[in-house]
């Protein structure tokens, strides 16, 4: 198992216990409060750092393509959740994001039972980012409810949250629309489909790959999937 799938595993142990200190802390003790930044900081890092670091050490697999969207929605949701529990967050807010991340779900199925390309969209980067400082506004009302401290700034925190899970919803609305139209587009135009260089990469990266000639691409393409200069793209 390499580290780039150790991180991704980590997000999917490190929901649950998100999900137990947020409940246990919330009887004021600060040391579990603490706690609950730890697992959320190390759910956003390993979430920066699995995907740099399979590309960058070559060590992306299918497994990971799949698990990295499942340790994103499950660590997210985790914690959006917490907070439309406690009352920090609107739970019509909540709903829509569950909504994004069933439909995306779905549609990424729609993209594999098609064998399909689904490459990476600016809406889901996006959507990242903003997740995450949605996420660290939550739980820093959190921290200052629970605790009761700095009560002078608390409502313009809460203020900043309320407008930070606002863009949360806005930006999973747009994702879910993004991925729709992928998959629309891919549909009718035939866009993404796997094309026979894309499986001699996956052949080359799991190392079966020979020299047998390749059908439907040309000699240059040939060459550079060869060379493994093709699936660098």
């Amino acid at each position: 198992m390499n580290v780039p799938m150790i991180l991704t595993l980590g997000r999917l142990v490190l929901a649950p216990v998100f999900f137990l200190l947020y409940q246990f802390s919330r009887r004021g003790s600060v040391l579990l409060v603490v706690g609950t930044w730890l697992a959320f900081l190390l759910i956003e890092v390993s979430d920066l750092l699995d995907g740099h670091l399979a590309r960058k050490l070559g060590q992306e697999s299918e497994e990971g393509k799949v698990l990295d969207p499942l340790a994103d929605s499950l660590s997210r949701l985790t914690y959006f959740i917490c907070f439309a529990g406690s009352g920090i967050m609107p739970i019509w807010v909540l709903l829509v994001l569950v909504y994004r991340d069933v439909g995306v779900s779905y549609i990424r199925v729609m993209f594999s039972r098609g064998k399909m390309l689904l490459p990476a969209r600016k809406s889901g980067k996006v959507k990242a980012w903003v997740y995450a400082f949605a996420g660290g506004a939550g739980t820093a009302v959190f921290t200052l409810k629970t605790l009761d401290i700095l009560a002078e700034i608390r409502e313009n925190l809460d203020v900043l949250a309320f407008v930070l899970f606002l863009a949360a919803a806005g930006v999973a609305l747009w994702s879910l629309g993004d991925y729709g139209l992928a998959l629309l587009n891919a549909s009718i135009n035939g866009r993404g489909r796997i094309g026979p260089e894309v499986v001699a990469c996956r052949a080359l990266k799991r190392g079966r790959q020979s020299r047998r000639p390749l059908k439907g691409i040309g000699k240059g393409q040939e060459e550079r999937v060869h060379h493994g200069s093709l699936c660098e793209l």
